[in-house]
Parts: structure tokens; sequence; C-alpha cells
């Protein structure tokens, strides 16, 4: 074979992903909240997108007809807007098999934007998108008027409380550097993560000089804090109770032992009798193991469901989006024709049709990403219906395939669509992911179970037990299998673990410990 340079024709098959694409991929994996993020940046960036006042529109309902683009044309595959009622019933229909999978639409009707494209009118953003978040739910408030940073309230943190108390003490200098560092070094409990002989390494100083100044610390608000374990986090406690006398000390230093309900041992320790035993007990009980959680500067975001579903009064469910939470995508058509007609460079002019040509992309991904939340939540909600009727002993184990051959629909997008997504139910907000369970295979001919069902009926039993025949993982088979659950006894001790439910001799030990 001669070793010469030559040319050669091959014809090959490649999957090619446009920057369009890949956005419209990841939109449909943002939450709402991301969405309203990554919305609100694009605003920013392109003069012909505005994202539209829910609460102006509903003061003034013709404020904006101006810039609104001409009607959709007919041969529009667009229905009915995005956030309305889908109905679900056992003869439910599935009339939107004729859209395009998401996984092969997005390229073709993303790739040949122009600004003459009707598909991305201002219309269809007012029907297929949600009001701006961050809103009053009555219309009373502006945004403008209450920024984000004054209503989301954010309490004192624990380092903060600590450090107003430290200046004012009047302490040396050094002794305030050694606090103020422990503080930096205090868990979200309270307790000190560093021992005391690294700290003295640190600051060039005996341990005894670290100890005198951490019982220092000790003392602050709230009490408990400085403890470097449970038993010492206890003891600061009842020292400024004054209740920490020899007896109480000795229960402290054998919480272990308190903790398998060994009373016998304990009464032999403490030299006490049952009845002062108890009291001791009662008191420790009334203590804050972790004090420092009482300050907690954290911001907790409540979770807002994505997809709402319903039961009207005909017995049916159906689905709809949280509208409240999207963002609303206007196209302002007007201010685009006139700067295009003042416009007369040819770079200019490019670079006007490029950013019309996004709006209109932003649009009908937009649109698309809702349609698809729509699907999969229909679908989802027609194989679970006996969840929401009955409870979760109910709930049918489900993969990704299913849905996604139920709606013609790439696994893979079926997965990003159900990522970071919350559906609010009857029996309350479950993420998508949820209602995705594996199946444990029935004893006999019949349905299988999901693994969350399985898990109810495990503490369920557990629940129930009689204290005097507790029930070990081989009985818990036998009652499962008996009920129709095909199971192995280390299945049972997996989600028994999972749902920290103690072994059967623990069980046995707290149910029938007495004084």
């Amino acid at each position: 074979m001669a070793l010469t340079p030559r040319l050669e024709l091959k014809q090959t098959q490649t999957l090619v992903m446009t920057p369009q694409l890949q956005q419209a991929i990841r939109l449909l994996q943002y939450s709402n909240m991301e969405l309203t993020d990554f919305v609100l940046q694009e605003v920013e960036k392109n003069p012909f997108l505005d994202v539209a006042d829910s609460s102006a529109e509903q003061n003034n309902p013709g404020a904006d007809q101006d810039n609104q683009s001409p009607p959709k044309p007919e041969n529009d595959r667009s229905e009915k807007p995005t956030g309305s009622d889908e109905y679900l019933s056992q003869d439910v229909t599935r009339s939107d098999q004729t859209d395009s999978p998401l996984d092969t639409d997005y390229e073709n009707v993303f790739n040949n934007d122009t600004t003459t494209d009707g598909l991305g009118s201002l219309s269809d953003s007012l029907s297929l998108n949600g009001s701006r978040p961050l809103k009053g739910s009555n219309g009373g408030f502006e945004e403008s008027d209450f920024p984000l940073d004054q209503r989301l309230e954010r309490s004192e943190t624990l380092a903060e409380h600590l450090e107003e108390q430290l200046n004012m003490m009047p302490l040396p200098p050094e002794d305030k550097l050694i606090l103020q560092y422990m503080i930096g070094m205090l868990d979200e409990a309270g307790y000190l993560l560093e021992d005391l002989e690294t700290l003295a390494e640190r600051f060039g100083c005996s341990t005894a000089e670290i100890e005198r100044v951490l019982l220092i610390g000790q003392t602050f608000d709230p009490s408990g804090v400085f403890a470097r374990n449970l038993s010492e986090c206890l003891k600061i406690q009842q020292r400024e109770r004054n209740r920490l006398d020899p007896a109480m000390e000795t229960l402290l230093d054998n919480l272990d032992i308190l903790a398998k309900r060994d009373y016998n041992t304990l009464k032999r320790l403490c030299r006490v009798d049952n009845e002062d035993l108890k009291e001791m007990i009662e008191e420790i009980q009334s203590l804050n193991p972790k004090p420092g959680l009482i300050f907690d500067g954290a911001i907790v975001q409540t979770v807002i469901p994505d997809v709402f579903i319903r039961k009207d009064p005909k017995g049916e469910w159906y689905v709809e989006l949280n509208n409240e939470t999207l963002p609303k995508v206007l196209l302002n058509n007007v201010y685009h024709a006139k700067i295009r007609e003042q416009t007369k460079n040819k770079e200019d002019r490019e670079y006007l049709a490029d950013c019309m040509a996004s709006a209109n992309w932003l649009v009908k991904a937009l649109d698309q990403r809702a349609r698809t939340i729509l699907k999969v939540s229909r679908e989802l909600v027609r194989l679970q219906k006996e969840f929401f009727e009955k409870g979760i002993k109910y709930l049918k184990p489900l993969n990704l395939k299913t849905i996604a051959e139920a709606i013609d629909m790439h696994e893979s997008t079926v997965s990003r669509v159900t990522a970071n997504k919350y559906i609010a139910t009857n029996r309350g907000i479950f993420e998508m992911k949820y209602f995705f369970t594996t199946a444990i295979s029935a004893t006999k001919e019949g349905d299988a179970h999901s693994a969350e069902s399985v898990k109810y009926s495990i503490k369920s039993l557990i629940d129930n037990e009689d204290p005097k025949k507790i029930l070990s993982d081989d009985k818990l088979v036998e009652l499962l299998q008996a009920e129709g659950i095909d199971i192995a006894r280390r299945t049972v001790a997996k989600y028994r673990e999972a749902m920290n439910i103690p072994s059967s001799i623990q069980r046995r030990r707290i149910k029938n410990s007495t004084l």
C-alpha cells in the first residue's frame, strides 16, 4: 500500500446542537426562579424585550395595546394558552401528540428565526406566559416600593449576637482577639470545632490560658455556646440554673448509658432512687442541646410549586401551570419598526435583526417549555391518579421511559422537565422526582409495588406494633409477603434504616423501658 497523500470523500451522520438548541434544553431544567433570572438578563441585553407588569395591566388593560404585535397566523400550532386548565380523566385523549417532540422541534423551529416571524408576537407571549413574580398576591404593592432585600428579612446570626456581647465586655485586647477567633470557629449549633491545644499553638500561649478565655465565652448568651461536646453544653446550662450537683454531673458524664435506657446502672452511678433519676432526666429534656440554632441568619426560601393539580366538581383532575411565578415576556415590535426605519448602516441593521431573532426565539422557547411541562405533568397525574385519590399506599412504580413513550419524547427531556420542579396536590407539595420510584414485585400475579408505598407499609407496621411483641425484620418480611409484596430481609433493613427507624432490639428497649 503506497504511503502518499490523497483526497477522499466520506459521508457521515453527526448530531450538531446549535447554541440556541443547547440553551433551550437548559431552560427545561431551570426552576421558575432561575428562569426569571435568565429572562431578566436577556431583557437587559435585548432592546426589543420587555417584562410585563401584571398589576399595571390589571389597572390599565389597554395601556399596551399600541405595542402589541399582529395576531398569530392561522397555521400556528398553538391551540390554547399555556396556563389554561388541562383536564384529565380515565378517557383522557392526547390530542397534543401531533406536536413534534422537544428534542427535535427546537432544531427546526429556532434555526431560521427572522425579524418578520409571526410566531413571536406579543399576543403569543401574553397568552402563553404567566405574570411577573415578586408581586403582592392581591396587587396591593408594587415591586419598586418594596425592594427584594427589604422584603426578605434576615434575622440576627449567632456570630453577630456573640460579637455584640464581646464588644460590651471590658476584656484585655488579647482575650478579645482569642474570643473573636473562637466565635469564627463555632458551628451553627454553637459548638467549638477546634481543640484547645491547636488554639494554644496558634496564639503562642498555654492551654490553660486558652481554657480560661473559653470559660469567659461559655458565660455568653445563649447558654451552652462554646461547648466542645453535648455533655459540656448541658453542664453549662445546668450550672447557670445552679442545678449542677454531683449526681447531675455524673448523669451528664454518662449520656451514652442514658441513651441505652440502662436506668439501673445510672441509679447506681448517681446514687439516687427512681424518683430522683426521673426528675433529673426531665430536667435534661428541658435543656437545649443546640443553643446556636435559635439564631438562624439564613433566609428560608419557601417552596413555590410550578404546577397545580385540582379536582373539579365532576371528579376529574386538571393540571395548570403556576403563572404567578413565570415571567411574561413582551416583544416591542413598534419600537423595532421605528428603529429599523431610522437605521441605514448595514452593521446596525444586522444587529437589530439578531436582537429581534433572539427575542423571537426566547418567546417561543418559553412557550415550548411551558407546553412540555404540561405534557409531562398531565401524563404523570394520569398514571398516578390512585395516589392522589387514595394515598401513598397506592403510589405506582414509575420510570422516565414510561412517560417518555406515552408523550413521544426522549427520556432525557422528561428528566430535565422533572428536575427542580414541584407540584402542588391535594396531599401536599411534592418534587416531581418523588413520583418516580423503583418497583417491588408482587408475590402473586398482580401489579408491582412502588418503593415509597413499601416504606409506608413498613413504617405503619412498626408504628402499630405491640410493645410486648416487637416485630423483627424477618417478621416484617412475613407480614409484607402476606400483603402481596415480595421483598427480601436486607431490603426491609435498608428501608428501615433509611427512615431512621431503630432495630427491633433498640425498639424493644425504648418501648419497654420504665423507671
